[in-house]
């Protein structure tokens, strides 16, 4: 078991002054058992004067043991008692900066770390994470812009394609023609359905966060798409559209790629645990790792979406402080869990 911060810290402390102690007791022990003691006596009315010495005996160095020892257990009683609340009193900033810290990775990128008012090493630590979160919020917030602008600037010339195909196919009464006008109308429909999905990714932000039943949502998506489910009563603290979103990217997902798929819900310590399980095609750990990265698709799944169904679910995930786990089946297939906090 790894012990916290605070408790090594004490424990340096005690262990410090029970060393320092325990080293004094020993120089001085070894300093009266060495060193006799000067005796000097007179009788009066005689000429007789003793001067010398004489060492000190057994009893009396056992006593000085058992008193110094007894001393040094109180000291580290007391030593390891102020210890713990120094050690409380120094690491408490960096409590306060962990759970500010923790706030932003549950998708608050506008949170930012408290300082605790002082110039010291902490203070420069609040700083430059301050700094980091700022430019870091600044990078994602320009990558959102340019993807948001870019599938918006696209979404006009390709509705106008669309419309053109539609209405060549219509109009035309050549039959040689019609085979490529009917493709260029599935190839347009396909990148209107990615320019859709990257305005999705690159919108996904948790505004309206708060405790849905996650029960309820999953039955009604299993519903939906006629899949089978598991489910046990849950509730997450996310968005309501965007965990409807996650969970319906799943079993889409589910449908398009995989055979017979299923629904579980399930609750798992302080999370909330959605499971899509579908049979199909063998895959290997190193083909499944890379699915949840934009336009990323599997060889045996080529052609069957924009490769953005997974990034989407992993990117509503990240944004509640949740994660996405992918593992193939032995016997064929994907399970795909979706982790929320509850």
């Amino acid at each position: 078991m790894r012990l916290s911060l605070r408790a090594r810290i004490t424990v340096m402390f005690v262990a410090t002054v029970l060393g320092v102690g325990a080293a004094l007791i020993g120089l001085v022990y070894a300093y009266l058992k060495l060193t006799p003691v000067p005796v000097t006596a007179s009788f009066p009315g005689a000429e007789v004067v003793i001067d010398g010495a004489v060492p000190i005996t057994d009893e009396i160095l056992r006593r000085v043991l058992a008193t110094s020892l007894t001393v040094l257990a109180i000291l580290t009683v007391f030593a390891g008692t102020i210890g713990w609340f120094v050690a409380g009193l120094v690491i408490k900033p960096l409590r306060t900066i962990a759970d500010d810290a923790a706030t932003v990775t549950r998708g608050d990128l506008g949170a930012r770390i408290a300082h605790p008012g002082s110039d010291d090493e902490v203070g420069e630590l609040a700083d430059a994470l301050n700094t980091m979160l700022d430019e870091l919020a600044g990078a994602i917030g320009r990558q959102q812009r340019f993807a948001s602008n870019a599938s918006h600037e696209l979404k006009t010339p390709i509705a106008t394609i669309q419309t053109m195909a539609d209405v060549a196919l219509s109009s035309t009464s050549d039959d040689a023609l019609r085979p490529t006008l009917q493709r260029v109308r599935e190839v347009n429909a396909r990148s209107a359905e990615t320019v859709a999905a990257l305005l999705q990714l690159a919108n996904v932000d948790v505004h309206d966060r708060r405790l849905i039943d996650m029960a309820e949502l999953c039955r009604n998506v299993a519903a939906e798409h006629h899949i089978p489910a598991d489910v046990e009563p849950a509730t997450a603290n996310a968005s309501p559209t965007l965990a409807r979103q996650a969970v319906d990217n799943l079993a889409r997902n589910a449908l398009a790629h995989g055979e017979n798929p299923t629904l579980t819900l399930r609750k798992r310590h302080k999370l909330v645990e959605v499971t899509v399980e579908s049979g199909g095609a063998r895959f290997t750990d190193e083909e499944v790792r890379t699915w949840t990265e934009p336009f990323t698709r599997g060889e045996r799944t080529a052609g069957k979406g924009q490769g953005l169904g997974l990034a989407l679910v992993d990117a509503i995930a990240s944004a509640h402080g949740g994660s996405v786990e992918l593992a193939p089946r032995a016997e064929g297939g994907l399970v795909v869990k979706l982790l929320l906090p509850a």
